[in-house]
């Protein structure tokens, strides 16, 4: 976070968040038994904008350079879940995954943690959207003795909203990168718990992962609704099945003002290098 909020939230993370994914109800640790590992081969860097021909060709620099807020979404849900995994992955190789899912759902052939591409540590999985309901304040009242009575509002706002995350958000933040570069949060299937987040609530929620210096990436595979309008870039997906993807087109709604997405102009999906490598590597050739 800022330099003025940090310094308060890093010790509760740390006290109670220590290293690793932390057994109970809310953070639920995925069991990747029977799947392979292989995380896919780059053929290019994409983090840390190593490779600007292909990560930047589309999209600007400033979406990987700097902490953001992204919506993807169109109908096919193979498809978002893929370029979630592009774009967080250009961001940071050291990307988080959190897979809000569904009791008994089978994955597809095409998703990146079927494929083996999410490493187990830095995989999360939430089902139903009770697990990522804000906190009520209650039960953190007593950690605001630990805090000067004359901090700023702002940084006490921002210490609220922290304290009203869900305890499987506050232990992706305490994994924060050291080296001065965004981290990344890749949300797969919102639309099971949009529901639960009136819109007052999002934009406070995003403040503070772009705050703790993490874009969030977010995933939407049915018709969105106005709160993506909320988002700093928005991503629409022309394309019904992932097979098709080469005919699909990438269109940008809001955050970008200039090259080949300007002004919501489609582009074809195989103009865009980096989903291109993407998509190329977790789908057959026809």
């Amino acid at each position: 976070m800022s330099t003025d909020i940090w310094p308060l939230i890093s010790p509760l993370t740390i006290d109670l968040n220590p290293p690793g994914h932390v057994p109970g109800p809310a953070p639920k640790p995925t069991s990747t038994a029977g799947l392979p590992h292989k995380i896919p081969p780059r053929r290019h860097p994409l983090g840390g904008g190593a490779a600007p021909d292909k990560a930047t060709t589309v999209f600007p620099a400033h979406l990987f350079d700097r902490p953001n807020s992204v919506f993807v979404y169109g109908p096919s849900r193979p498809l978002v879940n893929l370029t979630l995994f592009a774009l967080a992955d250009a961001t940071t190789p050291d990307f988080q995954w959190l897979d809000i899912g569904i009791p008994g759902e089978e994955r597809t052939a095409f998703d990146p943690i079927r494929l083996g591409w999410v490493p187990a540590e830095r995989l999360w999985q939430v089902e139903g959207p009770d697990a990522l309901r804000p906190n009520e304040l209650t039960t953190n009242l007593a950690l605001f003795g630990l805090i000067r009575s004359d901090e700023p509002s702002e940084t006490l706002t921002q210490l609220t909203e922290f304290l009203r995350l869900p305890e499987t958000s506050q232990q992706i933040l305490a994994t924060r990168p050291t080296d001065g570069k965004p981290g990344a949060l890749a949300v797969t299937n919102a639309h099971r718990v949009m529901a639960a987040f009136p819109l007052s609530r999002v934009p406070p929620i995003l403040a503070v992962h772009r705050n703790a210096g993490f874009s969030v990436f977010v995933g939407f595979a049915e018709a969105p609704g106005p709160g993506r309008d909320l988002f700093d870039f928005v991503f629409r997906l022309d394309c019904e099945h992932v097979g098709d993807w080469r005919k699909g087109h990438l269109v940008c709604e809001k955050g970008i003002v200039s090259g080949p997405l300007r002004d919501v102009r489609p582009v074809a999906l195989d103009m865009v290098p980096m989903l291109t490598d993407v998509l190329s590597r977790a789908i057959p050739s026809q």
